[in-house]
């Protein structure tokens, strides 16, 4: 009975050991890891499904193979040490490793090695952890993709956390130390670092942002101001973001994340064009727009408390021959040394702008007439000078007052224009107020300019001609050609009336045009006439040869007209020929090789013409006038005129006096031995219809001055 209870006892036992087998069984082969018992050697005794699974091949297959077998080569060096170290250490090891299984993609896998317990063998779980390794692949990837932008990019990168109520900077970006030249170590250090770089007169901007911060708003970027570490002054632009969590309705901050970027060359970009806008570039005076802002506001108070302006328009006298002669870059440095010069002669309170060119306007705060008396020659008599300008350049200033020449800058300016013009034309250096005689004089000036414009067009120009009278025979086959206008309402004008104000306003270089084409047209008629030969002489401006074209006006016409060109005779007079000497010897070269003659008007009135006389090719010199009034007389004349013809005489020149008006100054020219002379003592200038009976005649002037017996009344211009 008892035996019986044994061996009922014995077989529960070992069911249930059977039991347990088969359910060690199950979770040994389904486990979801691969179990490979290896021994020293790395040969595969045991696996399970799960690892025959891993490998692609049946575990009857597996058994006896050695697991190296499916680590790809580059591994296995690496697995050789780690199963080495299992079996040498008996302890515990642990591997990340590929794997080959057969017919499969390669994995990765996470190997736990340990001892088994006779110590010849270890078993190994081997899990598949290829997803995991794609993801921190991936996500390293990604991070050093981050790092790299963030370490490259412009912008300084910066998160700090709150931790117990207090921030702590948790990352700086590499930049950070471009930008404020401290390192992430020592924000790390200091937390409140970042706040004392703040420059002190934004700090309070700093300060109302971070308020905005913590206050749950989401405040714009803010620009401001930081000491860099080094102790120079940087503009940063700041702009942050706030990360919270919420818990039980309440919102926390955890953590600041923003970026700064250094804006210092844009800051003083954007202050460089600010200035620009508002002053002028060379001088650093205010330029036109804010004159006019701040004479305006002026202008209020002045009404409102009764005090007084002075303006004063200043223009520089030769400066135009500086720039031109000299260069712009000496030009520049003239208008530079005007700035200066001009606020040394003003106060505080006034206001020294440039307009543009040479061209600077003086706002007198509370003064009169006397007070802009005293600046306006302070500034005449002190001057301006550059080391390459040999004598001081001046200027010539013309005033207007406020209010008694104008309620409103506008008028102000165009009034002091107006006065400072009469100075100029007045000689320079000198200063002229404004007064309504000028105004009207002005206004009388561009009527005539706007007039002059359509002269041309409109054929209100018309010639005269002046004979010039061979002394020896009284005949004349020259003359000189003399412009007139018919004004539609003035009636009958001399040039000097209007040249002056055609070469200002580069009018004179189409009516020199006009006058070539015409009197060349006019020595074809006189040739297809009978009448000849002929010499017509024309006298030019300095503007007329500083045109890129002369040579070609004067080629064209003589082309067109088929007028030999010696019958075409040039007049330079010695302004002229010193405005710009180089160019017009130039010009005058290339005339001469066209064959026209040339001659020099008005000699003697120059100061410099004898440096160039030799090297000219002219053919002709004319006494001014001036020296033959009074010459019978007048000792100084007389020298000055024999002079002259003694310097015709030695460079084989042929003379002419101009302005010969009495009998008593013609007989001195011809005791003297003078060769040709012109005046009204012989004729008056004429019109073609007066002048070609005389031509046809073969007139003599000696004899019968000023053609008393030939010529109408009606054809004398009054």
């Amino acid at each position: 009975m008892e035996l019986d209870v044994q061996n009922a006892e014995l077989r529960h036992t070992r069911d249930e050991l059977e039991a347990t087998l088969d359910k060690f069984t199950d979770l040994y082969d389904f486990a979801p890891i691969g179990y490979f018992t290896l021994d020293r050697q790395g040969a595969i005794r045991a696996v399970n499904l799960s690892g025959a699974s891993l490998l692609g091949i049946e575990r009857s297959d597996l058994l006896g193979r050695l697991f190296l077998e499916f680590v790809p080569a580059k591994a296995r060096p690496g697995f050789s040490e780690f199963l080495g170290r299992v079996f040498d250490l008996q302890k515990k090891e642990s591997l990340e490793t590929a794997l080959n299984p057969q017919g499969d993609a390669p994995l990765f896998v996470h190997i736990d090695a340990a001892l088994c317990g006779s110590g010849l063998e270890c078993r190994c779980a081997v899990s598949d952890i290829s997803e995991k390794k794609q993801v921190t692949d991936a996500l390293a990837k990604s991070e050093e993709q981050y790092r790299a932008i963030v370490s490259n990019i412009n912008e300084y990168v910066y998160s700090a956390s709150f931790e117990n109520n207090a921030l702590v900077s948790t990352y700086h970006s590499p930049k950070c130390v471009d930008i404020t030249g401290y390192s992430p170590e020592e924000y790390a250090r200091d937390p409140h670092l970042w706040l004392s770089m703040v420059h002190e007169n934004d700090r309070e901007l700093v300060l109302r942002f971070l308020d905005a911060v913590y206050a749950g708003k989401k405040p714009e970027p803010i620009r401001h101001r930081i000491r860099h570490k080094n102790g120079s002054e940087r503009w940063i632009l700041n702009s942050c973001t706030v990360q919270r969590t919420e818990s039980e309705g309440v919102a926390t901050i955890t953590r600041l994340d923003g970026f700064i970027l250094d804006i210092t060359e844009l800051k003083l970009a954007e202050e460089s064009i600010f200035f620009l806008a508002y002053h002028d570039p060379l001088t650093g005076l205010p330029n036109r727009s804010t004159l006019y802002k701040r004479i305006t506001q002026l202008m209020t108070v002045a009404r409102r408390t009764g005090k007084g302006i002075a303006l004063l328009f200043l223009d520089i006298d030769g400066f135009k021959k500086v720039n031109d002669s000299l260069g712009h870059d000496v030009g520049d440095r003239v208008l530079q040394s005007v700035a200066r010069r001009l606020k040394e002669c003003t106060r505080y309170c006034d206001i020294v702008s440039r307009l543009g060119g040479d061209e600077f306007v003086i706002m007198l705060w509370d003064c009169g007439a006397a007070e802009a008396t005293v600046v306006a020659n302070k500034i005449i008599t002190s001057g301006f000078s550059v080391p390459e300008v040999s004598a001081p350049l001046n200027a010539s200033i013309g005033i207007s007052l406020f209010p008694q020449d104008g309620t409103d800058y506008l008028t102000l300016l165009k009034h002091a224009d107006v006065a400072m013009y009469h100075a100029k034309k007045s000689g320079g250096k000198k200063h002229q107020f404004f007064t309504r005689r000028l105004n009207e004089h002005a206004r009388e000036r561009f009527i005539m300019e706007a007039d002059l414009r359509h002269a041309v067009e409109r054929s209100e120009f018309v010639l005269y001609y002046q004979p010039k009278v061979d002394l020896t025979t009284g005949k004349s086959r020259s003359m000189e050609a003399l412009i007139r206008w018919q004004h539609p309402v003035r009636g009958f004008t001399l040039p000097g009336n209007f040249i002056g104000i055609a070469e200002e306003t580069g009018l004179l270089t189409p009516i020199s045009k006009w006058t070539i084409r015409t009197v060349c047209r006019q020595l074809r008629q006189w040739r297809q006439q009978g009448i000849g030969p002929l010499s017509v002489a024309i006298n030019l401006s300095a503007t007329f040869f500083q045109q890129a074209d002369c040579e070609e006006i004067i080629e064209s016409a003589l082309y067109e007209t088929g007028v030999p060109p010696e019958c075409l005779e040039l007049e330079l007079t010695e302004a002229t020929l010193m405005n710009d000497p180089d160019r017009v010897l130039g010009s005058m070269a290339a005339m001469k090789a066209l064959g026209v003659q040339l001659s020099i008007d008005d000699f003697g009135m120059g100061y410099s013409c004898l440096n160039y006389l030799k090297k000219l090719p002219i053919d002709k010199l004319k006494i001014d006038q001036s020296f033959i009034h009074n010459i019978a007389f007048d000792t100084d004349n007389m020298a000055v005129v024999r002079a002259i013809m003694s310097i015709g005489r030695s460079m084989q020149l042929k003379v002419i006096a101009e302005g010969v008006e009495n009998a008593s100054q013609l007989a001195w020219l011809q005791a003297e031995g003078s060769e040709e002379a012109q005046g009204f003592y012989f004729s008056r200038p004429m019109s073609v219809n007066g002048l070609t009976p005389l031509l046809k005649q073969g007139a003599n002037y000696l004899h019968n001055p000023r053609g008393k017996q030939r010529i109408r009344e009606s054809e004398i211009p009054r």
